[in-house]
Formats: C-alpha cells, structure tokens, sequence
C-alpha cells in the first residue's frame, strides 16, 4: 500500500520535519500528540512552531520533539524550510488563508496545486485531487495536476492508475450544459495526457467515482476543485475515510497541507509523508 510504503521510506530519510500550530491550546494538542508519535516511529526529528505564549507543562518531552514560538509562525516556518534548517514542512493547524499567502510569496507562484493521500473507508489508498476549490477548472490546469501526480506516484515506485471524473455519463450530454463541459473536459483532457505520453494508463470514469476505487486506481482527479473538496469532506468527515496530508506539486521543497480541524492521525501521516519525499533517495 502507499502509505506503508512511504513509511519504510520516513524510517530511513532522517528528515527534520517542522509542523505549524495554531494559537489554540486544542490545536497543540493534537499536534503535539501526532509530533511525539511520529518521533516515536523513529520517521523524522520533529519541530512544533506555533505562537505559543505560555507551553503547557505537559509537553516538555524535549527528547523526541522541539516547540518553538514564534510570533508569525507562518512566516517563520517557510523561512526554516528555504534555508534548509528543516527538510520540510507541514501545515498542521496554521490557519489556510495566511499560510498559502506566504508560501506563493516565498516561492513565486501565483497559483498552488495540492495532491492529498487519501484511503476509502475499504482501505484502498489513493492520491487526489484538486482539494483546493479554486483549482483545476481548465484542462491545462487538470493535465498539470496530472502531470505532476504521476511523477510524484513514479519516484515512490509505484505504477500509476489514473482516473478521471466529470459530471455525469456520458449518455447524459445535452441534459445540462454545465455537466456536459465536464464530460467533454474530462475525455480531451485524457485523450491530451495520452498524446503527450504522460501516461497510457489512464482512464475517463465518468461519475463513476465508485468504480474508479473498485478498480484501485491511484491517482483519482474530480472535475473541478469545488467537487473535490466536497468529495474530500464527505470521505473524511462522514464516510470513515482517512486523510494524510496533501503535498504541494508545483514548488520546489516539500510543504505538505493538512486541515486546521484535522484528527491526530492525519496529522501523523502528514508528517511521514513530508518525511519520505523530503528524502533525496526519491528526488
């Protein structure tokens, strides 16, 4: 599975992975659980950055993790990952809108793309995306997010299986325009990631998202982000999924996203995922 697999590969990088925190005494919490849990696999040395005033005593434990305080963690973070004092970073419970502000500042993009690992509530793990609601609305858009998950499926060794979904069947055109932009999108968008030998193993599912899970594809894109991160949410937060963190693509370090309201688990697996592909036996 994916995530076994890149937890053999945490073990061996020796990776300093900072996690962000926000100032709510409940976000330290569950950071710092999912930090000493994660040092306690032995996946990475650990750093907690958050604005933290006053630490709670019950978090000294300085053998397995770090917590610093910074006054602009957001800022901070990025800056330890840019002069390499950490390997990478996960965004843990830092809040969205102000963390991806200064990561497209710190590394020059005007736009981010973010792949999240994801496994249904049968166990079948998988990358997917777009998560974010503002991304992959044009084909361009979704043949980069392609592009760059199958590179990112490659250099774990694993073989890619891509899906992708539009809006409904393909017998259902001329039921809605706006549903049949998405079926026309989704087949030029295969018919292009083919022609381009990005990868021949792929495939349009249509609306058949189950289907696509059935036949374990690994690397799943729904039609836009809005749907997406609908799809994400209702996995996660109703369906007995799990997340473990989303990795950006489209920069050069390993910065790996989380939701701010995310369980411990996620958050451990946000930092042995930011752990395996900081390595450089991967890069």
């Amino acid at each position: 599975m994916i995530f076994e697999k890149l937890s053999e590969i945490a073990k061996n990088s020796k990776s300093t992975i900072a996690i962000g925190v926000g100032d709510q005494e409940e976000y330290l919490h569950r950071t710092v659980q999912a930090a000493q849990k994660a040092a306690q696999r032995g996946v990475a040395k650990i750093i907690v950055l958050g604005n933290i005033e006053k630490i709670p005593k019950k978090y000294p434990k300085k053998e397995t993790i770090q917590i610093q305080s910074s006054l602009t963690p957001e800022e901070t973070i990025l800056k330890m990952l840019s002069s390499n004092e950490v390997d990478a970073v996960v965004r843990g419970s830092l809040p969205a809108t102000s963390f991806l502000k200064n990561v497209k500042a710190q590394f020059n993009v005007k736009n981010l793309r973010r792949i999240a690992l994801l496994e249904s509530a049968n166990g079948h793990q998988f990358f997917f995306a777009p998560v974010g609601i503002d991304e992959a609305r044009t084909i361009p858009e979704k043949i980069n997010f392609v592009q760059e998950g199958v590179s990112l499926i490659q250099k774990i060794g694993i073989t890619p299986k891509v899906a992708i979904l539009s809006g409904g069947r393909a017998g259902d055109i001329g039921r809605d325009p706006i549903v049949d932009q998405t079926i026309k999108e989704a087949e030029e968008a295969v018919q292009e990631i083919k022609k381009r030998n990005i990868t021949q193993n792929i495939e349009n599912y249509q609306i058949l998202i189950e289907d696509a899970i059935k036949n374990q594809a690994n690397l799943i894109l729904a039609p836009d982000g809005i749907s997406g991160n609908l799809i994400y949410r209702t996995l996660i937060h109703l369906g007995k999924g799990k997340s473990y963190g989303a990795p950006y693509t489209n920069i050069p370090k390993t910065i790996i996203d989380t939701s701010r309201v995310g369980p411990i688990n996620e958050y451990l697996g946000a930092i042995i995922l930011a752990s395996a592909l900081a390595t450089k036996k991967i890069k």
